[in-house]
């Protein structure tokens, strides 16, 4: 047994590794020939030991081998498709969470947990917060028309800008936009 095993994530990247390189047609020498054009050298031998979970990846590799096989850092990390079993996150089976939540939660898109004291004003402007911090390539108008969109409420302040912003006005909806999601 390794001294320090793959936990589930790990496990997703040796996986996901050998798959795209297998989909691309790609052998552990080309793919290795890739990560080197790109100033990232992974002999083929690491190679087939990432694939194998004999060697961990750490954070550079992760985007190289993102890079030189096409997609995200996400794609690696996360299963490509639902097999309806929860997402194990790390080792404590509080992370296990559904397919969704997880590439919702890796994309930006929302919070891993969501609060448990359903407050809809609260919740619509900690999740404005949220894809502000995991989206910075959108401004803040864009991710208040996009989180309008879809969960059809129209918001009459800007979202707060600070972890600890003041939640005292109970409505930053206009009137009238207060059932929830999806009411």
């Amino acid at each position: 047994m390794a001294k320090n095993p793959l936990g589930p994530i790990g496990e997703n990247v040796r996986d996901n590794v050998k798959r795209l390189r297998q989909e691309q047609n790609l052998t552990l020498a080309e793919l290795a020939r890739r990560l080197s054009k790109i100033g990232r050298s992974i002999p083929s031998l690491g190679l087939s030991r990432i694939e194998n979970g004999e060697r961990r990846v750490d954070a550079d590799d992760l985007v190289a081998l993102a890079s030189v096989l096409g997609v995200s850092p996400a794609a690696l990390l996360l299963p490509p498709v639902d097999l309806g079993a929860p997402v194990g996150l790390v080792e404590n089976e509080e992370y296990a969470v559904p397919w969704e939540r997880a590439w919702r939660w890796a994309t930006g898109d929302r919070p891993l947990h969501e609060p448990t004291d359903w407050n809809f004003a609260r919740w619509a402007s900690e999740r404005l917060q949220y894809q502000l911090q995991n989206r910075p390539y959108l401004t803040k108008e864009e991710v208040q028309r996009m989180t309008s969109a879809e969960l059809g409420v129209k918001f009459s302040q800007p979202a707060p800008l600070d972890e600890n912003a003041d939640y005292s006005d109970p409505d930053p909806m206009e009137e009238g936009d207060d059932d929830g999601p999806g009411g």
